[in-house]
């Protein structure tokens, strides 16, 4: 075999596996969910396992009062979580995260319009919210609609259970032309005053963003490089609003 023979065949395997695990290196498939399949305390019992998991979990990034740890188990997608340490009164961090979660006048009126929300359905402490990411080719534009559970067991903690549903109450919602549906796994927020008065505030969250592109790609890739990042990011503003506001 010539030189240029053997450079042509491995540039072409290295591009076939390249095509391979991008595309093909697996898909994962999830059964569809109702609102009304929704079992409010099997969903914070599972969610509070994965966040006591999450704590074992080795730091992938910090910063000052922050961490950022993933884990590939226990969904097929890799799992991101933080914890947050802040100064301030815990209805001040139930009110930022509550503002995260729940899609007011700031979540929809975004000016570079990248990204928007809207609850599509809504009861005393459950809501259904729609967020649409815009994002110019290759990416493709994605939705998901998540179903929100508040809960406030004692003074002192709140959370808020979450993931994807694709009905409320046995009804389709209208689709985002062109959108690719990404899926939230069940997911959490938690929010906790300690007994040295600062509050401490954990999330976890597992996101497919669906598509062509393999898990392999999402697990390796996407979620280290945006939703592990996004995640940081989220953190740390969350850990500078909420302290500017004590100083």
């Amino acid at each position: 075999m010539t030189i240029g023979r053997a450079t042509a065949v491995a540039v072409s395997t290295l591009v076939l596996v390249g095509i391979y695990f991008i595309f093909l290196a697996g898909h994962a498939s999830y059964p569809d969910t109702d609102t009304g399949e929704i079992d409010r305390n099997q969903l914070f019992r599972s969610t509070e396992t994965l966040l006591k998991e999450s704590e074992q979990w080795p730091a992938d990034l910090t910063a000052d009062s922050v961490k950022v740890a993933s884990s590939l188990e226990p969904y097929p997608v890799r799992t991101v979580m933080y914890a947050v340490e802040v100064d301030a009164p815990i209805e001040k961090a139930i009110e930022y995260v509550r503002a995260l979660n729940y899609s007011g006048p700031g979540r929809t009126d975004r000016p570079e319009k990248d990204k928007y929300e809207v609850v599509l359905d809504q009861k005393d402490n459950e809501w259904v919210r729609r967020s649409v990411h815009i994002s110019p080719p290759p990416g493709g534009n994605r939705d998901a609609v998540v179903v929100y559970l508040e809960d406030r067991p004692d003074p002192k903690t709140y959370r808020t259970a979450f993931q994807s549903v694709e009905t409320i109450d046995g009804k389709d919602f209208p689709e985002v032309e062109d959108a690719v549906r990404f899926k939230v796994l069940p997911s959490m927020y938690k929010i906790e005053e300690k007994p040295s008065g600062k509050v401490l505030i954990r999330k976890v969250e597992a996101v497919d963003p669906g598509g062509v592109m393999s898990t392999a790609m999402n697990n390796c890739c996407i979620s280290k490089f945006f939703f592990r990042n996004y995640m940081f990011t989220e953190a740390k503003e969350m850990q500078a609003a909420l302290s500017a506001g004590q100083r």
